[in-house]
């Protein structure tokens, strides 16, 4: 399709400058919803009760419940409705005051929601309306989406089967251009993949910003990471050292903002590449 050059009758739904209801969304496998709660739909797309997962994008609240808990993915649909919604204000610093309208806040579980956003872990949930004289926020959906300007992703093809292994981990190019597996200890990865597609299907790689990632190995908050050789996952990075004419060492991708147990434990990380690590600062 390319674009058009003449006048266009274009198909319009809803009644107001925003659509108040989608359509009937599905709902993730193993998953119920509850009528009321703030609702978001996740990287595979299907519709979950807001929690605090960065990755997913909220839309504004279940008109009506949904178990699917005992279902596939898609068995169930839901319907959703976005507008202005009174939700539970957090405690002390994270708290939403009428200063704040406005402003963005965040969805901190599925009726909940904060001012910020402190180390990258909850989705946005809307723009701040209004703070009622209970403390209640009312909360604006459907007008910010995104994590801010200080997230990027990637929309590329996946050059390999990523369905099962490499979702949550590093990934590099191949000589393509298609996404793959990042297999080299301490090599300049593209970024963390946040989905899970088959070959050829799009993979969405987040190049800078939180994301839950998978490690190989305990990791302590405030580590740099780097990848793990031929797994993709996530491993304390090794700073530079010289050895005969060669410089070795990890890139260094992102900082770990909370403790990683061990082998597959996840934990978030704070992308954003840094190069080479020095052995002493100056």
């Amino acid at each position: 399709m390319t674009a058009t050059t003449a006048v266009r009758s274009t198909d319009e739904k809803g009644d107001s400058p925003i659509a108040r209801t989608f359509p009937r969304l599905p709902v993730a496998a193993a998953t119920a919803i509850r009528q009321g709660v703030m609702v978001a739909i996740n990287l595979a797309g299907y519709l979950v009760e807001a929690s605090a997962d960065p990755t997913l994008r909220v839309l504004g609240r279940a008109e009506e419940s949904a178990d699917n808990s005992a279902g596939i993915a898609g068995a169930l649909s839901c319907k959703v409705r976005r507008g202005i919604f009174g939700w539970t204000n957090s405690a002390t610093t994270l708290a939403v005051a009428d200063g704040h309208v406005g402003r963005t806040c965040y969805a901190v579980d599925n009726q909940t929601v904060a001012l910020r956003n402190p180390l990258g872990l909850y989705p946005v949930a809307g723009r701040v309306y209004d703070v009622d004289a209970d403390g209640q926020v009312f909360v604006e959906h459907g007008v910010e989406s995104d994590q801010g300007s200080g997230v990027s992703d990637l929309f590329l093809l996946a050059g390999a089967d990523l369905s099962t292994t490499g979702q949550r981990r590093f990934v590099a190019l191949n000589s393509s251009g298609d996404v793959v597996l990042a297999a080299t200890a301490g090599q300049n990865a593209l970024g963390v993949l946040l989905n899970a597609p088959a070959s050829g299907a799009v993979a969405i790689v987040r190049r800078r910003g939180p994301v839950r990632m998978t490690f190989s190995a305990n990791v302590t908050e405030g580590t740099a990471v780097a990848v793990t050789v031929t797994t993709g996952k996530a491993k304390a990075a090794v700073a530079g050292t010289v050895s005969g004419s060669n410089t070795v060492g990890s890139h260094a991708m992102g900082v770990a903002l909370e403790e990683a147990s061990g082998d597959d434990d996840d934990a978030l990380v704070d992308l954003h590449p840094m190069g080479l690590l020095p052995t002493t600062l100056a």
